[in-house]
C-alpha cells in the first residue's frame, strides 16, 4: 500500500472537500493563503472526458479547456489531490498517467456524486451498487499511477441506506485513504449526515491500513476536530462550510472560532476576484459572482451588498462597490 503524502499528514486531518463548481484553482488557491487546509481537492473532472483530450481526438476548443481547467493547480495548494469520475476502467488507467504527469499529490475517485446524471450512468454514486466495476476502476488508477502517487476514494455511507457491505468492499481494496460522507445517495444533500454510521465504516476501513476521513456537516476546524476525536477517525474534509469562508481552516490557539472583520473579509472577496481573472482571462466572470456571494452574508448590510456583487461583470466593478460599501 502506498500512502504516500497521507502516511505524513499530522491527525487529525481537516480538509477541503471537493466540490464540482467551487473548488476551482483560484478558490483553492485563496484557501490555501487564508486557511491553509491539511489536504485540498479539484473539483470532479471526467476521465472518459479526459481520456479524449489527450487521446487526440477531435475536441471543441471549448470542451478541452474546459476540461482541463479544472487541472489548474497553485503549489501553494499542495498536497493536491486530483479527482476523477466516469465509468470506463479504460479511461481511468490513461487519465491516472497524466494526473502522475502533471504533478498532483495523489488522484480520487468520485463514487459519491448523487447528480442523476451521473450516478444514473452508474458513475460516481451508482458505483455502490456496483462493486465489480468500482473494483475495476480502482485497479485501473493503480495501474495508471504505477505506485508513484497515492490512490484514494471518496463515497457515500450506501445507496438507500448504510451499506456494511460497501464499507467492506472498499477495505479489500488496498486504497492509501477512504473519505465517506454521511449521506446516502437517496438523501442527495436532505436531512443531516450520519456521524455514527462514518464511525462505523472508519472502524472497518482503518482496519486495512488506509486512512479514514470523514464528511458533512462540518462548519468550523474545531467543530472538525471534536469529531474526529469522537468518532475516532483520521480526520474530516469540510464542504459547504468553506464557501466564501476560505480561513475556516486556520488553526487558531484557542477554542474560538475564526472571526473576521468585514472589512478583512470583503478585502479577500476583491483578491479572489483578482485571482478568477488572473488564472482563468477568458471565462465568464458570471462563474464567480457565486463566491462573492457567499462572502457578503454574516454582517449588517450583507444581503443588499450581495444583490450588487452578484451582477458584477469585473474584479474592477467588484472592488468599486466594496468600497462604497466600507465608506
Amino acid at each position: 500500500m502506498n500512502l504516500g503524502f497521507w502516511g505524513k499528514l499530522k491527525r487529525p486531518i481537516v480538509g477541503l472537500a471537493p466540490m464540482d463548481g467551487v473548488t476551482d484553482a483560484p478558490m483553492r488557491y485563496i484557501t490555501a493563503k487564508y486557511g491553509r487546509p491539511d489536504v485540498m481537492f479539484t473539483e470532479f473532472v471526467s476521465a472518459d472526458g479526459l481520456k479524449r483530450v489527450t487521446g487526440g481526438n477531435k475536441l471543441s476548443l471549448a470542451s478541452r479547456n474546459s476540461l482541463l481547467r479544472h487541472l489548474r493547480f497553485d503549489e501553494s495548494e499542495r498536497p493536491v489531490v486530483a479527482q476523477l469520475f466516469g465509468g470506463e476502467p479504460e479511461s481511468f488507467f490513461e487519465v491516472a498517467k497524466l494526473i502522475v504527469k502533471m504533478g498532483f499529490d495523489g488522484v480520487d475517485i468520485n463514487m459519491g456524486c448523487p447528480a442523476k446524471k451521473v450516478a444514473g450512468r452508474g458513475e460516481g454514486a451508482g458505483l455502490i451498487k456496483n462493486h465489480e466495476l468500482a473494483g475495476e476502476i480502482i485497479a485501473a488508477v493503480k495501474k495508471g499511477v504505477e505506485g508513484k502517487i497515492p490512490v484514494s476514494v471518496k463515497t457515500r455511507i450506501g445507496f438507500e441506506k448504510a451499506d456494511p457491505e460497501w464499507w467492506k468492499f472498499l477495505a479489500t481494496q488496498d486504497l492509501a485513504a477512504v473519505t465517506i460522507h454521511g449521506r446516502t445517495f437517496k438523501q442527495l444533500y436532505q436531512g443531516e449526515a450520519d456521524w455514527e454510521a462514518i464511525g462505523e465504516a472508519g472502524t472497518l476501513i482503518k482496519q486495512s491500513g488506509a486512512v479514514f476521513l470523514g464528511s458533512g456537516d462540518i462548519s468550523s476546524r474545531q467543530q472538525a476536530v471534536v469529531s474526529c476525536q469522537k468518532y475516532g477517525v483520521d480526520g474530516a474534509l469540510i464542504g459547504r462550510g468553506a464557501m466564501g469562508n476560505p480561513w475556516i481552516f486556520k488553526k487558531l490557539k484557542n477554542s474560538k472560532t475564526q472571526e473576521l472583520k468585514t472589512e478583512e473579509k470583503l478585502s479577500i472577496a476583491v483578491e479572489h476576484a483578482r485571482k478568477f481573472e488572473e488564472v482563468f482571462p477568458n471565462d465568464r466572470f458570471f462563474i464567480m459572482r457565486k463566491h462573492l456571494s457567499w462572502y457578503a452574508r454574516g454582517f449588517d448590510g450583507a444581503a443588499d451588498l450581495r444583490q450588487k456583487l452578484v451582477l458584477c461583470n469585473s474584479a474592477d466593478e467588484v472592488e468599486a462597490i466594496v468600497s462604497r460599501f466600507l465608506e
